[in-house]
């Protein structure tokens, strides 16, 4: 028994190092390598075996088909796939036993056999065979004798059954060409709910027909007809993806109140989308931001008129035949009760109606419209402000600031979706994201059933159409493995390798995460040539936390993170610099091996640093790049300085002195003063050259 353990468990590591060798993302649950390749040629013909009315299906196949033409430029043969290609003798065969939308919980798997003749994709129903298709699209290699795909079988299926990207659309307009982009890169990494927050403060962004003022007044013209919602719906859906809407209330609906402000507690008051919080123009600090955060009257639904209701009932039904996603996500957030306690008609109705406290008035009103929904055949979901022991048991709870939520959740009978972790709006690292210590263990069976799976949330307030995919891509790509593979495939180094190879295939595609990142360092130049920026931007990362938005939101108005051109190089760069990924990884080796080849590799990056500053001064002296930049650009040279200097100690074998080793550390951390709400990504590397060892990363940074 315990051989046969033991060849079960060298399996299973055979398996995971198979899959995590490769460049697939998200890791397939189970890999075998096999011996030679599959060569791809003009010759490459498609049989589809399935449903002829799959249209879904068809439309997959031949989208990847032509992505697969484009990628190897072969000229493939046939031109369009249709039920009638279905010859055994083709190259790649496709077999789906059912035609069945993609909805969370459906079944997902695939597996995928590649042999030196032929390619055999199987699934039980159509999503499975999707996933399957970016698999294979992910499997193809390039050697000097053109294209392939290794010898391999994959048998695969997802840990979580929901995995999701929240993109705000209320903050900033986020319009529909980036919305679909999103969709592609979504399907890439096998991401397949999409949750639009649409309403909010700052906007409402869809279209209604039975309430048209609530575009009218409360979007400021930047919002989705229905017909577009009904072609992004669409074009989801042939990607294996739904639409989960969330519609944000008792609180955050300034958006809804700009066009009825009937509905509000604080009855004779007019609205206009904006910011929540008036900060006016005076500096404040944390402590005050969160005093104001706990006792300002924010803007609710009157919960004790039934007119209230009525309204509530009427939209959401709307929104119901709108939407064919099982779930709507009512919000329920971030409502401090101020302003019913502010009110004497709602406090007289909490009396009446034995209501505690504003908890218990929210746990009525959460109850009132789960009602309504269920009556439209829709479930409920709401992030983690709407649970309470009387909570219906089919209404699902997303986690978002406190992990013994999702325990307590669970314990309750509801299902979880869990993004505490999964922020992309505080600028974190992706191994952060990877390493969510809500979902890396294996869960116990009480929890682990309840818990559908997570989603990834980019909150808008300080991105918009032409930065967002930048933020999203290619972090989330860490949280969809985090989702679907084995909790026991958890390699940061190797996460971080085949992220940034995802992230080239996703430009391929058309996501504009590079090409937005380029366009806002060619806008900063004025024209010029921007190698020399690029070099410094490239190991630069946003402060992390709310700092940077918090500064956006106590800035006078005039640069309110509503109006300010988000344009600066906290708003350009990525969060995780593959420079200093690749830097880093030849600082790790280099101490563990001094090897040659690293210290060439390393020497040369920090020369390349050093000169940048040169190449960037005639922009600086022109006025071209803000002191901002110029201050960061000065790091960054001294900062290669040290490096030169450790490097030349580590090649001949000397230990530095106190004095030097002192001296180097101190003038490192002064390199930790901000400019422009960027921090040099490299100093932990430097550092590590410095002292002659590699410090582990943190596992987490403070959020304030």
């Amino acid at each position: 028994m315990k051989k046969a353990l033991l060849i079960i468990f060298l399996l299973c590591v055979s398996i995971v190092a198979n899959a995590q060798n490769s460049s697939l993302l998200p890791v397939p649950q189970q890999v075998s390598v096999g011996n030679g390749r599959f060569r791809l040629s003009s010759t490459f013909t498609v049989a589809v075996k399935a449903d002829p009315g799959d249209s879904i299906l068809y439309f997959a196949v031949n989208r990847a088909f032509q992505t697969l033409n484009r990628r190897t430029a072969l000229y493939f043969g046939q031109q369009r796939i249709t039920a009638k290609d279905a010859s055994d003798t083709c190259s790649l065969i496709i077999r789906v036993k059912q035609k069945k939308e993609a909805i969370p919980g459906g079944d997902e798997s695939y597996t995928l056999t590649v042999t030196p003749q032929n390619i055999y994709l199987e699934a039980s129903a159509t999503a499975g065979a999707l996933h399957g298709l970016e698999t294979l699209l992910q499997l193809v290699q390039h050697d000097k004798e053109g294209f392939f795909l290794p010898a391999v079988s994959i048998q695969d299926s997802p840990r979580f059954v929901w995995r999701g990207l929240m993109i705000d659309v209320a903050r900033h307009f986020i319009p529909v060409d980036v919305i679909e982009r999103n969709i592609d890169a979504m399907a890439a990494v096998k991401i397949n709910v999409l949750h639009l927050h649409l309403s909010d403060d700052e906007g409402f962004r869809i279209e209604s027909k039975l309430f048209p003022e609530l575009q009218k007044k409360g979007s400021y013209d930047e919002y989705f007809t229905q017909a577009q919602i009904k072609q992004l719906i669409i074009y989801a859906r042939q990607r294996g993806i739904i639409i989960v809407p969330e519609f944000d209330m008792p609180g955050h609906i300034t958006g809804f109140l700009a066009g009825y402000p009937n509905l509000s507690s604080n009855p004779g008051q007019t609205y206009q989308p904006g910011p929540r919080f008036a900060f006016g123009d005076k500096q404040m600090g944390l402590m005050d931001i969160m005093k104001m955060i706990n006792s300002y009257p924010t803007p609710s639904f009157d919960p004790s008129k039934e007119s209230t209701y009525v309204f509530i009932d009427k939209f959401l039904g709307e929104m119901a035949v709108l939407f064919p996603s099982p779930y709507i996500h009512i919000g329920a957030d971030e409502n401090n009760g101020v302003s019913w306690r502010n009110n004497p008609d709602i406090v007289a109705f909490m009396q009446k109606n034995n209501l505690a406290d504003t908890h218990a008035l929210q746990a009525y009103f959460v109850k009132r419209v789960q009602q309504i929904l269920t009556k439209h055949h829709k479930r409920t979901l709401g992030w983690e402000e709407l649970l309470s022991k009387d909570l219906p048991k089919d209404v699902a709870v997303q986690v978002w600031t406190d992990g013994t939520k999702m325990n307590e959740a669970a314990r309750l009978g509801h299902s979880v979706i869990v993004s505490k972790g999964f922020y992309l709006d505080l600028f974190m690292p992706a191994y952060t994201h990877y390493q969510n210590d809500l979902l890396v263990g294996n869960l116990p069976d009480s929890v682990a059933s309840k818990i559908l799976g997570g989603e990834a949330a980019q909150w808008a307030e300080a991105v918009d159409k032409d930065n967002i995919e930048t933020q999203i891509w290619p972090r989330a790509a860490a949280v969809a493995e985090r989702l679907w593979s084995p909790y026991t495939v958890n390699n940061v180094d190797d996460m971080y390798r085949r992220l940034f190879v995802i992230s080239n295939q996703l430009d391929e595609i058309g996501v504009q995460h590079i090409s937005n990142y380029e366009r806002g360092l060619r806008r900063l130049t004025n024209g010029a040539d921007m190698a020399s920026l690029k070099t410094l931007t490239d190991v630069l990362t946003p402060l992390k936390g709310y700092k940077k938005l918090f500064a956006k939101m106590t800035s006078p108005k005039s640069m309110s993170y509503q109006t300010a051109p988000l344009t600066a190089i906290s708003d350009i760069v990525f969060v995780d610099s593959e420079v200093k990924r690749q830097f880093r990884a030849a600082v790790k080796s280099y101490l563990d091996k001094s090897n040659d080849a690293d210290a060439t590799s390393i020497t040369t990056q920090l020369k390349k640093w050093l000169d940048h500053r040169t190449a960037m001064e005639p922009m600086i002296n022109k006025g071209l790049l803000d002191n901002n930049i110029n201050e960061n650009s000065k790091k960054l040279y001294a900062v290669a300085m040290i490096g030169l200097d450790a490097i030349k100690l580590l090649q001949n074998k000397e230990k530095p002195s106190a004095d030097w080793l002192k001296q180097r550390l101190d003038a490192l951390d002064q390199m930790k003063k901000v400019y422009g709400e960027v921090e040099l990504a490299i100093i932990p590397e430097i550092r590590a050259l410095v002292n002659q060892r590699m410090d582990a990363e943190p596992a987490s940074y403070p959020i304030f």
